[in-house]
């Protein structure tokens, strides 16, 4: 995973690529808390990468979402396949998340544009 400035001022985004299993959630965890400390009012979650997304992303995702740095900032999460959005839909996640990028939705302009550098 990594870390980088977004757009918007107090944004960082964290960019996760390859598998999600359960041998990666404590490093995932450690790395989404050093990103929710360095955000100051947005966290955006990149999982457009993701080839494997099992029960360790989804529990990473709950706790997330439940942790108290969490508190006041803004939480988003990018899914563009079906091997993250299914399991967040099957949970329930999808509908307490702020998912963006789904399948089916129409491409806005500047989305897949310039990738956020730091």
């Amino acid at each position: 995973m990594t870390l980088v400035e977004g757009p918007e001022a107090g944004q960082v985004v964290a960019q996760v690529r390859g598998e999600l299993d359960a041998a990666e959630n404590p490093l995932l965890q450690q790395t989404l808390l050093q990103a929710l400390r360095r955000a100051t009012r947005q966290l955006t979650l990149d999982l457009s990468g993701v080839t494997f997304f099992g029960s360790a992303g989804v529990t990473a995702l709950v706790w997330l979402s439940q942790h108290p740095e969490a508190d006041g900032k803004h939480v988003t999460v990018v899914a563009t396949s079906r091997v993250v959005t299914g399991p967040l839909e099957l949970t329930g996640l999808l509908d307490r998340l702020d998912v963006q990028g789904l399948a089916g939705e129409l491409p806005r302009p500047g989305d897949r544009g310039t990738p956020a550098t730091g």
